[in-house]
């Protein structure tokens, strides 16, 4: 029997899991810096050790309006695509290992849906395993990297004035 570890965290009413190898870091939310024209689900970035991280939301995915960070959120820091970003998570729920003999492939439940990998049955839940590759398309990580120029040719544009 395979038991894979999973980080499980809420996002509004929905259970969400990613693989705990996937996650770099957990840190309390701070205030997020907006950025111009960025795609949804980017909610803005945070400099986190010198880099320009992407923080991405899920509400939108789940037919949810975004709100503004609080104090309890988390940022679930992690890497995809050769980027690193993070996931703006209302909290942290658990560590579990999941069994792959009850996770279930989201195209075999969801047919065409991309930003699920998997659901899995955990008692009376259902958790929604995110792929942290699938959040941005390749169209949107391109406006994502020409909103973050603009961005910075702006504030140094300010910085030079």
């Amino acid at each position: 029997m395979s038991n894979t570890e999973y980080v499980i965290f809420e996002v509004d009413s929905c259970k969400f899991a990613l693989p705990s190898v996937a996650v770099d870091r957990v840190e309390r939310a701070v205030l997020l810096t907006p950025v111009p024209d960025a795609p949804a689900p980017v909610l803005g970035v945070v400099n986190h050790r010198g880099d320009i991280v992407p923080v991405l939301g899920l509400r939108g995915r789940i037919g949810v309006k975004e709100r503004d960070v609080i104090l309890s959120d988390r940022l679930i820091f992690s890497s995809a695509n050769g980027r690193r970003m993070a996931v703006l998570a209302d909290r942290i729920s658990d560590v579990l290992e999941i069994e792959n003999e009850i996770t279930r492939d989201a195209d075999e439940i969801w047919p065409g849906i991309s930003l699920l990998k998997s659901f899995a049955g955990l008692a009376a839940d259902v958790v929604l395993v995110q792929d942290m590759g699938q959040l941005l398309d390749s169209e949107q990580e391109q406006d994502l990297l020409a909103a973050i120029a603009a961005m910075n040719e702006a504030e140094d544009s300010a910085a030079d004035d």
